[in-house]
């Protein structure tokens, strides 16, 4: 029976925003050219803008475009045994997987039935605690396997086994928040800001004077040894992003609580 191969010439999406939306957005107005009319190319404005983007992922744990994450915890017996669950790194939107080792040995593997994850209560993020919840309906479709030693005997009295847990799960926003988008914006901006400053009539040029005979005509920017071309507007954006970033922090990353 004949066949058909299609393939699509797009990827995932590995950007919360084009090239093309960062200029329109945060540089309206500004020319992003150099003298002899060379735009800056989309590879340099992507590189800033993933690197902004990597920046604030990593300060708020958090991933932003969806992904799966493979990710090995400790085991701390108090959690285990009073509360049920595993805390990761980044918010749990859906848990695909849940092993318990010591080494290379398989000790115990839960249903993906039994997996859950909580929003907060506004809806618009995950915790990062999965749960273990047993279900007794229709849906389950196998038990918890159990080989050697359970986590509710613990390991010979300790509280803690290291790397015991392998969860598989799926975190990031199907939208991302617009302050994130815009504060990963105005930051890459900055960098590009700094570029754009320097050659606003020539690299290394402040001033420029031209006269011919009695006419003559003179162009200074604020560009200086210790100033930027685009000074105003980077101050702008740096007062910005320091008011809004503990309000971010508070919301996206909150407190942490670890056992001892």
């Amino acid at each position: 029976m004949p066949s058909l191969t299609l393939k699509c010439p797009y990827k995932q999406n590995e950007l919360i925003m084009s090239p093309t939306e960062l200029l329109e957005t945060y540089f309206y107005g500004i020319k992003i050219t150099d003298n002899d009319g060379k735009s800056m190319s989309d590879q340099m404005l992507k590189f800033y803008i993933q690197s902004a983007t990597l920046e604030v992922e990593q300060a708020l744990d958090l991933k932003i475009i969806p992904q799966i994450i493979q990710e090995d915890q400790d085991f701390w017996l108090q959690d285990y045994k009073s509360w049920g669950y595993v805390k990761f790194t980044y918010p749990i939107r859906k848990a695909f997987s849940l092993q318990g080792f010591i080494n290379d040995v398989k000790q115990i593997s839960y249903p993906t039935e039994w997996l859950s994850s909580r929003k907060t209560s506004d809806g618009k993020m995950y915790f990062r605690n999965l749960y273990m919840v047993p279900t007794n309906g229709a849906a389950t479709t196998n038990s918890v396997v159990f080989s050697g030693i359970t986590p509710h005997l613990g390991f010979f009295g300790n509280k803690m086994i290291p790397n015991y847990w392998n969860g598989i799960y799926c975190t990031g926003f199907d939208t991302a928040p617009k302050d994130l988008v815009n504060y990963i914006g105005k930051l890459a901006a900055i960098n590009v800001f700094h570029i754009l400053g320097d050659i606003i009539i020539g690299a290394g040029i402040a001033s420029q004077s031209i006269g011919i005979d009695s006419l003559s005509q003179s162009i200074s920017t604020t560009s200086s040894a210790t100033n930027a071309g685009y000074g105003a507007r980077i101050t702008g954006y740096l007062r910005d992003l320091k008011q809004s970033w503990p309000m971010m922090k508070s919301y996206y990353k909150g407190f942490t609580m670890q056992s001892l």
